[in-house]
């Protein structure tokens, strides 16, 4: 264990240890963002931020790569335009990036003031996933969209009639 006391260790005025009374003044003038009592809730706070990143990441990645290929196919022709697409992923990517930076935030927030912070990475985690979610909805209706166009364009031409020669 590592006391952060800037006048030293606790307290030692018995041979027995510090009263209860002693010890529990010592541990409030404590400098550290880690004590010894809060390692699990910064390694799970710790575990959640950095899932949120990589799902950012993820998100960023996969919707470059998903904007460029759906872009590609899409042509004024066929009524899609390639803004819904841009817009899906941004939402995505940008929304998770928010939503990230704002958990930071409110976590270290926590640390400075000796507060449990597990809880706002996790609900920070579950709001990660939603807006990730709700991009790929918006991305999804947007490349819908555009094939429904396609196709109801060419059923309205009728089926192609074998001609007899």
């Amino acid at each position: 264990m590592t006391w952060s006391h800037p006048s030293g260790g606790p307290p030692q005025s018995s041979p027995s240890g510090p009263s209860g009374a002693e010890r529990a003044a010592w541990e409030r003038g404590g400098t550290t963002l880690f004590p010894a009592g809060r390692v699990a809730d910064r390694v799970s706070t710790v575990l959640l931020l950095v899932s949120g990143a990589v799902l950012t990441v993820l998100a960023v990645v996969i919707g470059i790569i998903a904007v460029v290929s759906a872009a590609a196919s899409c042509d004024a022709a066929a009524g899609c335009s390639p803004g819904r697409f841009l817009g899906g992923a941004a939402i995505a990517a940008g929304g998770s990036f928010v939503i990230g930076v704002v958990t930071v935030v409110l976590a270290i927030g926590a640390w400075v003031r000796r507060r449990s912070s597990w809880w706002i990475a996790a609900i920070g985690f579950v709001l990660a996933i939603a807006v990730v979610t709700w991009g790929g909805v918006v991305f999804a209706e947007a490349t819908d969209g555009s094939a429904a166009g396609s196709v109801t364009a060419s059923a309205a031409s009728g089926p192609a009639e074998p001609t007899a020669g």
